[in-house]
């Protein structure tokens, strides 16, 4: 049969589906699953009553256009953002008070938390409709990572208020990842310090900001290579951003009091979407739920990888192409390209050189959509027949997405009716209604996806269009408005097939007016209502109890702040003591981070109006009292109390950067800070101590300060002159050869230091 001379039956857009292992697959969990999502979405369809003002479907660019709320209100409260544990809390406390500022920051939590709300209903939707298999498997990776760092960035955005919020994030994190000595010392040196917490809270910001530009990264991997809307339609636009203003006038964002390491966490409000794992991690199972996280995000990941198989794809006959292109602007995934062929077929009359389209395996998902674009035969999908297993004459004929035959049940079993099960809506090519009809149909039923529902993102938009004339390739005249259209979800099949034209239209950008807007409109306003009311859920803390907190940063042999002089000696280890009562409570030894002691000591007191509380510091035979006293220990009160070194004079921190330097002073080279380690100089470890004695009259600064400069002046006995180059004088400016005789006078015979 001549195609583009004669009528035709489009026979491969309304196919009989054979048995398959896609089929298989969807009759079983993924499709039980997906039954199950659309039977508990129903409320929601009735309310609006109409499928095009349904938001559920939009949920994945509904997420895209709260993470441009998110960023741009971010931004907006950056502006006005300090730094600072102090600094931070007065920031966000005086945005709080301020009209505009406070209502950008409540529109920025709630559009946060709805982020994750929308993005955990996308993915979940995304998921029961198998839209992972093959070669979405990549884009649904990039889907569950950018969930992951939402969270994550939502988490570093609530510890950068800096209030009781903030402590209980400090409080949870310090206990599960004190693992290791470097970890231990950050916790206990920028997260308990004493300093002003300006570098840890522009660090968090850092994250925070690098948090999202990763989120957009994975955003454009995850809509790149496809023609599926990114934005959803203006009008869920505009009732969300409404809803999300008039949600924040009505319901401003709370500010707790601020963080106070010296009371224990106390009961508050807590977001479930981002601070969901708080519960856990302060009752002291954190390390099992966030291993258990790990893996739960791991597996979905893989998921695909492990369980889905491949969906099978087109194929093409490019003796039968005439290069339309039809299919290439068609094809929801870009998976068809246009090249030219150089063989000639005189006989058939083609060109030298034409072109054909060539398909792209490895991007193609199988939906069939270039099927429907190709009035040539010249493609065809494996797993549905050329020829459909239906005879028309005297029935009315359905044209259904295999997603509705497999998620209804029962379809009303009438003789007159047959349903012709299709792999998407998009695969049906205009002319087979013309084909049906003539072939003695009493009429044609097309059954699609609802607005922004299609497996596919478009099928069903481009099927609509087809059929009312306004995209290749078109219906014939005499039967444009023959075939029948309902675009609902694949639950309701049976629904359609029993009213049809009853859910016709497929505009979302323009949905009805009237009172089904309203109903829509309450939709989004209670969902936000929703949102809003559930940050604020109920967390009730163990803060009936007393504590102490033992906050050590020693160095074994150096003067502890608060101590007339040094204490232990190089080597010692470290232990903490807290009698209650005269009650041992916790006997402990401390960590190490190098020659540090580094770590924090947490124990239960009893409660009471007076206790007598003795800290004590153990090294070895040693014993140093860090607190004794009866003090009244309250419900919430924790006892802070600092093991914490004298720290060094001015200069030495500088001094030991020459030290280690090559461009500079480069010393660790010839010389080791380690007791009795000598190189090709002699150990410096504890060179304070007999520096002074070396030359008679000579005190030690001076003798070092001579020894820099001029390096023969005095040779160590066992060591020869002239291995030391007099050229520090040049290289060092006097500033840094005065910080270099600092640091090495801080190596007393007391200190270890590891000469890296």
């Amino acid at each position: 049969m001549r195609r583009d001379t004669e009528p035709h039956h489009h026979d491969e857009a309304a196919p009989s589906a054979r048995p398959d292992h896609t089929d298989r697959a969807e009759r079983g969990v993924v499709a039980a699953l997906e039954r199950a999502t659309y039977r508990a979405e129903t409320p929601v369809r009735r309310w609006v009553g109409f499928h095009r003002l349904n938001p559920l479907p939009h949920a994945g660019t509904i997420s895209v256009f709260l993470l441009g709320v998110v960023i741009a209100t971010g931004v907006y409260i950056t502006l006005f953002f300090s730094f600072g544990f102090e600094a931070s809390y007065r920031s966000v406390e005086k945005m709080t008070d301020h009209p505009i500022q406070g209502v950008v920051r409540t529109i920025h939590r709630y559009a946060s938390a709805a982020l994750v709300l929308t993005t955990l209903v996308h993915a979940w939707r995304i998921f029961v409709a198998g839209r992972f298999r093959g070669p979405r498997r990549w884009r649904w990776a990039t889907g569950v990572a950018s969930l992951s760092l939402v969270w994550l960035a939502g988490v570093t955005g609530y510890w950068l208020v800096w209030d009781r919020r903030a402590q209980a994030i400090t409080e949870a994190s310090t206990e599960v990842f004190d693992v290791s000595g470097t970890v231990r010392s950050i916790a206990v040196r920028d997260l308990h310090g004493s300093g002003t917490g300006w570098s840890l809270l522009f660090v968090l910001w850092l994250v925070h900001l690098l948090l999202t530009v990763v989120i957009g990264w994975f955003l454009y991997r995850h809509v790149r290579r496809t023609r599926l809307r990114v934005v959803p339609p203006r009008h869920w636009m505009l009732l969300m951003f409404v809803a999300l203003l008039a949600v924040s006038l009505a319901f401003p964002a709370d500010l707790l009091g601020p963080a106070d390491p010296s009371a224990l966490v106390a009961d508050m409000p807590l977001d479930p979407f981002v601070l969901f794992l708080l519960p856990p991690l302060l009752g002291g199972h954190g390390a099992w739920f966030l291993l258990l996280m790990v893996v739960v995000i791991a597996g979905a990941i893989v998921l695909p990888h492990l369980v889905a198989r491949r969906p099978a794809v087109a194929v093409i006959d490019p003796d039968a192409c005439t290069g339309c292109e039809l299919c290439v602007v068609d094809c929801p995934y870009q998976a068809l390209t246009m090249q030219t062929r150089a063989d000639v077929d005189t006989e058939a009359g083609t060109q030298p050189r034409r072109p054909v389209a060539v398909l792209d395996a490895d991007a193609c998902v199988g939906c069939g959509i270039c099927i429907g674009s190709c009035s040539f035969g010249a493609i065809e999908l494996p797993g549905f027949d050329a020829e459909p297993k239906v005879e028309p004459e005297g029935k009315h004929v359905v044209l259904a997405c295999r997603r509705h035959v497999a998620a209804t049940a029962h379809v009303p079993d009438d003789p007159g009716t047959v349903v012709v099960p299709v792999a998407c809506a998009g695969m049906i090519h205009a002319q087979t209604v013309g084909s049906l009809m003539s072939d003695g149909a009493l009429g044609v039923q097309v059954v699609g996806c609802a607005a922004g529902d299609c497996a596919y993102g478009i099928g069903n938009r481009l099927i609509a269009e087809r059929l009312d004339g306004s995209r290749a390739p078109h219906v014939p005249g005499k039967y444009r408005d023959v075939a029948v259209q309902d675009y609902v979800a694949p639950t309701e099949l049976a629904r359609a097939v029993a009213d049809p034209a009853a859910h016709s239209g497929l505009d979302a950008d323009h949905p009805p007016k009237g009172t089904r807007q309203v109903a829509a409109a309450a939709v989004v306003v209670g969902s936000i209502v929703a949102v809003a009311l559930a940050t604020r859920a109920p967390f009730a803390a163990d803060d009936d109890r007393a504590a102490v907190r033992v906050i050590v940063d020693h160095v074994p042999g150096r003067q502890l702040e608060g101590q007339p002089a040094a204490t232990g000696a190089v080597g010692t280890p470290v232990e903490v003591v807290v009698l209650a009562d005269d009650v041992e409570v916790v006997h402990t030894t401390v960590g190490l981070d190098g020659d540090a002691a580094v770590g924090l000591v947490d124990v239960d007191v009893p409660v009471s109006d007076a206790v007598e509380l003795e800290v004590l510091l153990v090294e070895g035979g040693q014993r140093t009292d860090l607190y004794h006293g009866t003090t009244p220990m309250p419900a919430g009160r924790r006892l802070l109390v600092h093991a914490v070194d004298v720290p060094p004079e001015p200069g030495v921190a500088e001094g030991r950067a020459v030290f280690e330097d090559p461009r500079r002073g480069g010393c660790g080279v010839c010389h080791s800070t380690e007791i009795g380690q000598d190189r090709v100089g002699p150990s410096l470890g504890g060179v304070a101590d007999r520096a002074g004695t070396r030359i008679a009259g000579m005190t030690a600064e001076e003798y070092l300060h001579e020894s820099i400069l001029d390096p023969d002046a005095y040779v160590v006995d066992g060591f020869r002159a002239g291995q030391m180059l007099p050229l520090y004088g040049e290289r060092l400016s006097p500033d840094e050869v005065d910080a270099l005789v600092l640091y090495l006078m801080s190596l007393t015979a007391g200190d270890v230091e590891d000469g890296s």
